[in-house]
């Protein structure tokens, strides 16, 4: 296998080749590209092309089949965070270089290697934070999945309890992580600590403590899928079992199901009931409109195509006279403007304003609270209260 001369030549394969890089890791759950159909549909028939990237490692061909190589394809997962698998193993080995580094910081005395020392420590400590909170979210993909797309329940259960473990192992070595400030480099980040340093750190723990967090909520939400896992089992052996005995013709001697489904009934399941209310023949004969009824369906039955029709009841003089209503509105603009140019705080403010009609108590306070709402950036908010017909009120001023 050759290797790049050159970032620049990997970055000109990548570019040149990136429509078959692409569709080569889109498909890589399923590989089915063929060397004749790369050829074809991404490499314009030029073999040399294809050549190419197979001599210098950035595919490969396994049973027939083009795939990416697992570096490229690692390296496309981390960068675009959609990798599945947990890698614990990782931030173990970030810690053990940590620990490497500090110590050759400890053991150098000249403030140059001192210096390239540091560096190394500080790469290590964000790819520490970085690489924790990418695992945690990479297992809260997982359980999300797992219960939801997995449909053997052993086979749940068992995933489950693997993404559990490993959740355990993530939350050991974060505490392993945060020993190493307190206990066991404890020398270090006491004679190294600048300016950098500290921030970093600080930056690390924030970071640390939230992923820590984040596990303590994925523990929770595990012993939540189980348990929901271990109750939809029993429901299912219960039906499968239920549906064997009527299949043996014996479910009604052998269980409770009658009286189960006579004494429980969900509204849901059933019809919606539909009641008919006739009238008597005694309202139908003496009142008005039963008389009334009674020649409409007359004439109905007699001509059954003709079309019912209903009159209605002529206008007013009232209704068809014409006339304007003329209705005030509250300009809250206006109300803003002679606000801002007064000191007196907005309440006060509204008590002694005149409005074109007289607002009550209530009126006013709903204004209060629209003004405070709508034209927040030009008030000024302050944590004071005052009282007023029974309730408090923040005082506002104008900016």
């Amino acid at each position: 296998m050759n290797a790049f001369s050159d970032i620049d030549a990997l970055l000109r394969v990548i570019s040149r080749e990136k429509d078959i890089l692409r569709f080569l890791f889109t498909s890589r759950k399923a590989p089915s590209l063929r060397r004749e159909q790369a050829l074809e549909n991404f490499l314009s028939q030029d073999t040399r092309r294809l050549d190419y990237l197979l001599e210098h490692g950035v595919i490969r061909e396994s049973d027939g089949l083009l795939v990416l190589e697992d570096t490229y394809l690692r390296f496309f997962e981390e960068v675009l965070e959609v990798n599945e698998e947990i890698n614990v193993l990782s931030v173990k080995q970030h810690i053990d270089a940590l620990n490497e580094n500090i110590e050759l910081w400890l053991t150098v005395g000249t403030d140059a290697r001192r210096h390239r020392y540091m560096g190394e420590i500080l790469r290590i400590l964000r790819s520490i934070a970085l690489s924790t909170h990418r695992n945690v979210i990479d297992l809260k993909r997982a359980i999300d999945s797992t219960y939801k797309n997995e449909r053997d329940y052993a086979v749940k259960r068992k995933r489950l309890e693997n993404l559990d473990r490993k959740r355990a192992d993530i939350a050991l070595l974060i505490k392993e992580a945060e020993k190493l400030f307190d206990v066991r480099q404890k020398v270090f980040f006491g004679l190294g600590m600048d300016a950098h340093l500290k921030e970093t750190v600080a930056v690390v723990k924030d970071s640390l403590t939230e992923s820590y967090h984040g596990l303590l909520e994925l523990d929770r939400q595990i012993i939540v899928y189980l348990n929901k896992i271990e109750a939809e089992q029993r429901l299912a052996e219960k039906i499968r079992r239920i549906k064997y005995l009527k299949d043996q013709l014996v479910w009604e001697q052998s269980t409770d199901v009658i009286w189960a489904l006579q004494s429980h009934r969900p509204a849901f399941l059933e019809k919606r009931p539909w009641y008919n209310c006739l009238p008597s023949l005694e309202s139908l004969t003496n009142s008005p409109d039963g008389i009334a009824a009674l020649k409409e369906a007359h004439a109905a039955l007699k001509n059954p195509t003709a079309k019912r029709r209903t009159n209605p009841e002529p206008l007013s003089p009232e209704e068809l006279s014409r006339g304007f209503v003329v209705k005030d509105t509250l300009n809250t603009f206006e109300v803003r403007s002679a606000f801002l140019g007064g000191s007196q705080d907005l309440m006060t403010f509204l008590a002694g304003y005149t409005f074109s009609e007289p607002l009550s108590e209530e009126d006013r306070l709903t204004l209060f609270c629209r003004l405070a709402v709508e034209f927040d950036e030009d008030f000024r908010i302050t944590d004071e209260y005052a009282e007023s017909g029974g309730f408090a009120y923040p005082l506002i001023f104008a900016r």
